[in-house]
């Protein structure tokens, strides 16, 4: 598995085994993990293949909530739960007050159980990066 899989799995505790039949692949700063027959299909020539994990800056690395709603159930670390009114705002963008039992920095944002997306934790608040619905005109 690639430096940049391992760093986002080692940040959420995503333990190894929710990474069986995924290969990872990078391409123009960003890291997509999918399995090896999305990886080798040849008969077009996709845009980009598999889920996009994270995006890779100089210094950092972002992890994407689409990604981590597919990795993200058996994560063990850098969880939010959220209640109704919280992940309303959070889904709309907002940022909110929050004392959580995470490290600063990227966390996931689950509620009832399932991976909403991704926040940026700064005690006490936490910054959406869930993004937010866009009409198509």
């Amino acid at each position: 598995m690639s430096k940049h899989v391992r760093e986002v799995c080692a940040r959420f505790g995503i333990p190894d085994p929710a990474l069986l039949g995924l290969e990872p692949m990078e391409s123009q700063g960003t890291v997509f993990v999918g399995t090896r027959e999305v990886m080798e299909f040849a008969a077009v020539r996709p845009m980009r293949r598999g889920l996009r994990l994270a995006r890779i800056y100089p210094r950092s690395l972002k992890p994407t909530g689409f990604g981590l709603q597919a990795l993200g159930q058996s994560a063990t670390r850098n969880l939010i739960d959220l209640d109704d009114l919280q992940v309303r705002l959070v889904s709309n963008g907002k940022s909110i007050k929050v004392e959580a039992p995470v490290e600063d920095g990227f966390t996931l944002l689950r509620w009832q159980g399932f991976i909403v997306g991704v926040g940026l934790y700064k005690r006490p608040m936490l910054k959406s990066q869930v993004p937010r619905y866009r009409p198509v005109d």
